[in-house]
């Protein structure tokens, strides 16, 4: 019988990087805990592990970082703990988000108010109808669980999207990676159920009665990015997800100094196109083969629909799903 306690320790350092399970162990209290506490804290929290987020090559390799831990999941049958986490809040939905509040002023973060921004357009071409944002999962403050950037139903194919929004004006940095970890830990936290019998959530009543909707148990993990943020001469103000970045000031373009593409796209593209990322294609593989319920993981680029001329930070968007990996069972 594997000892996955054991494992995580040769995780760390099967990427030479000892020094970064000390801090891991310490930042969430990992020490003089027994194996199955030991264990749910690390599905629960290894995501925010910075060696999740790393880009480079493990020292005297040729080996990705993220290769290597996505390898070492599977191979140690670490992702197979992901099954201890279970849903702990008893409403998900008690947060009063509405379609028509538009409160973007009450956030300064970039990606959260463009997470609201598709909260407030509802249908999104590609992606579905998003039906609720920022939606918690913690029961108690000392809960270390974040929160799901968006959840929509996917119309096409009649189910649940869990969805983790990457974006930042000048070019998200986030790893594959930790953004498929991120979205499976959220999904193993989330009680779908609770979209049933919620009774005063205004996204949720609107999706009731959508053309076609039908509670399910079946969902899909979408992670969902900006292609580049791109400079004014590289054709920003038609591209850029965000224009009107500083709130007291929205009648003025902000662009970013250089254009950059983002880590999901520039990631994606391998995935697509070369084996460079055929450890983390295996990892999400075996997240699905061991969950009958999520139905596929989807990589998809936010784009924008049409542009907004009045002085407000509001577009509208759609998706493109790039690459799909399906569920085979």
């Amino acid at each position: 019988m594997v000892d996955n306690k054991k494992s995580i320790d040769e995780l760390f350092l099967c990427i030479k990087r000892k020094d970064k399970l000390k801090e891991f162990k310490k930042a969430f209290g990992l020490k003089h805990v027994n194996t199955e506490e030991y264990l749910l804290k690390f599905v629960a929290n290894f995501y925010k592990a910075p060696i999740v987020n790393y880009k480079g090559y493990i020292k005297g390799s040729k080996n990705l970082y993220s290769e290597i831990i996505a390898k070492t999941l599977v191979s140690e049958d670490l992702v197979k703990e992901w099954d201890k986490l279970k849903p702990v809040r008893p409403n998900h939905f008690d947060t009063d988000h509405t379609p028509t509040q538009n409160e973007l002023s009450i956030t300064n973060r970039k990606e959260e108010i463009l997470a609201k921004l598709l909260f407030y357009q509802g249908e999104v071409k590609d992606l579905g109808y998003i039906f609720d944002y920022q939606t918690p999962l913690k029961a108690d403050r000392s809960d270390s669980y974040g929160k799901i950037d968006l959840l929509g139903y996917n119309t096409d194919d009649k189910y649940y999207s869990v969805i983790e929004l990457k974006y930042r004006p000048s070019g998200s940095d986030e790893t594959l990676l930790r953004c498929v970890l991120e979205a499976y830990t959220y999904y193993k936290l989330l009680d779908l159920d609770q979209i049933v019998s919620t009774d005063s959530h205004e996204g949720i009543s609107v999706l009731r009665n959508l053309k076609g909707y039908k509670h399910t148990k079946n969902a899909e993990l979408v992670v969902l990015f900006d292609e580049k943020a791109c400079t004014e001469n590289d054709g920003g103000y038609k591209t850029n997800l965000m224009l009107r970045l500083n709130p007291k000031d929205i009648a003025n373009a902000v662009y970013p100094s250089k254009t950059v593409e983002s880590q999901q796209h520039k990631e994606c593209q391998e995935l697509l196109i070369t084996d460079k990322r055929d450890s983390l294609r295996i990892l999400c593989e075996t997240i699905l083969k061991q969950e009958p319920h999520l139905k596929q993981i989807r990589f998809a680029v936010l784009r924008v629909e049409t542009v907004d001329e009045s002085p407000s930070i509001e577009r509208s968007y759609r998706a493109e799903t790039l690459l799909t990996i399906p569920n085979k069972g």
